[in-house]
């Protein structure tokens, strides 16, 4: 069986192909803002002609991502993003019980039981987003690449610090750093590390975690240096899998394809 799945994240579209279980096309663009249609079909295209198929060959397509509905005249089915990220971590990283999955501008964490059900879900409050957004942007500013940016030192003990409240508090404190002429790298250290504190507080949100097996997933985990200062932070080791990027995506063509479905919510115990 040949299905798709499309994640329509705030930063980036990504599709993956599937095909009896193997992944055979990956597409990845910028969201397209006003035109995200017309991006993610553009995407789309890509990815087939990755697969070496037709758009007629394809069974099924499962949307998800914050964009879902953006694009729902491609989608057999529209699908909620915890529930695709579950179905990746069952499926890339089996027996997991723990799920963070961070992007640009959402931060996740799932706890699972032993069946692959949801049985805990959190998710960042307004003030929490944007963790990806904000790495990038200051990036950007710093005139860092993002391969640059995942490189950095850790923060310093006596280090620079931005505010760890809201992006626009941590954006001011880091461009008053660059008007004092603080090396790049010292601010990118500390952005990073607000980065992480910022992800940390959903993940300890949950009331009922089991660290036994966590599995990271999400744009953010191509991000050295945020991965190293995050294990340090929480003081945990995670699994990240080869497809972590496209999780989402992966997780949305399993489904599109029937792998292994069963409820992924618990109805009694989950709690957003």
């Amino acid at each position: 069986m040949t299905t798709v799945g499309i994640d329509m994240g705030v930063e980036n579209i990504k599709i993956v192909v599937l095909r009896d279980e193997k992944i055979i096309g990956r597409g990845k663009a910028r969201s397209g803002g006003a035109k995200r249609l017309a991006a993610a079909k553009a995407v789309y295209e890509s990815a087939l002609k990755e697969a070496g198929l037709r758009e007629d060959q394809v069974e099924k397509v499962f949307v998800t991502g914050k964009g879902k509905f953006d694009v729902e005249s491609m989608a057999g089915d529209i699908i909620t993003e915890p529930v695709t990220a579950a179905k990746a971590a069952e499926f890339l990283s089996p027996g997991a019980t723990c799920v963070f999955n961070i992007g640009a501008d959402e931060t996740m964490a799932l706890t699972l039981n032993k069946d692959a059900r949801i049985t805990e879900m959190v998710i960042n409050e307004k003030c929490a987003a944007g963790v990806g957004n904000f790495i990038r942007n200051m990036a950007r500013r710093l005139e860092l690449t993002q391969e640059e940016m995942g490189a950095v030192p850790p923060k310093a003990k006596d280090g620079p610090a931005v505010s760890d409240g809201c992006i626009v508090f941590g954006e001011l404190d880091a461009l008053n750093l660059m008007n004092k002429d603080v090396p790049p790298e010292e601010i990118a250290s500390a952005v990073l590390f607000t980065a992480v504190i910022r992800a940390s507080t959903v993940i300890k949100d949950l009331t009922e975690p089991n660290f036994e097996k966590v599995t990271l997933l999400g744009g953010l985990t191509q991000n050295k240096a945020f991965v190293t200062a995050l294990k340090s932070w929480l003081d945990l080791e995670f699994v990240i899998p080869d497809e972590a990027e496209y999780a989402p995506a992966l997780g949305a063509a399993l489904l599109a394809a029937g792998w292994g479905v069963k409820p992924y919510i618990e109805p009694a115990s989950a709690v957003s």
